[in-house]
């Protein structure tokens, strides 16, 4: 892991939205990626993970969730419909961890760039319009 991306990873508060169990959020700081904090918690089907649950960070007061594991520069990792009971079903964690409100920015997807470097978020929506399901997918 280079400089940038370690910091990007400090700096920002990931998260994993386990289908049976609900949101489980990095400690404060953790500078590894998403495949470290699920060793961390004794996780067993890392690929499984990675391509199927929705996962992403908090920072700057914007919320960013995805799934995919491509890691091809342009390739996208985004949610999708069979996600979004998932992710909804953590809006009420959302806001008691990361003090979101309606407004708080939410961004549905990313697309793959270069390492190191924070890549592009898309599908911005709201808090409080993928809490009411008014999501184009």
């Amino acid at each position: 892991m280079n400089a940038g991306e370690k910091n990007f990873h400090a700096d920002r508060r990931a998260f994993i939205i386990m289908p049976d169990t609900g949101l489980t959020v990095a400690p404060v700081g953790f500078s590894g990626g998403h495949t470290e904090l699920l060793v961390k918690l004794h996780y067993p089907r890392l690929r499984y993970a990675m391509d199927n649950f929705p996962r992403g960070y908090f920072m700057n007061d914007e919320l960013c969730i995805y799934t995919g594991h491509d890691m091809t520069p342009g390739a996208v990792w985004e949610i999708k419909e069979k996600d979004m009971d998932v992710v909804k079903k953590a809006i009420p964690d959302f806001r008691r961890v990361f003090s979101v409100n309606d407004a708080t920015p939410v961004y549905l997807g990313v697309r793959v760039g270069e390492i190191g470097q924070i890549w592009e978020k898309i599908r911005r929506t709201t808090i409080k319009m993928l809490e009411k399901g008014n999501i184009v997918m």
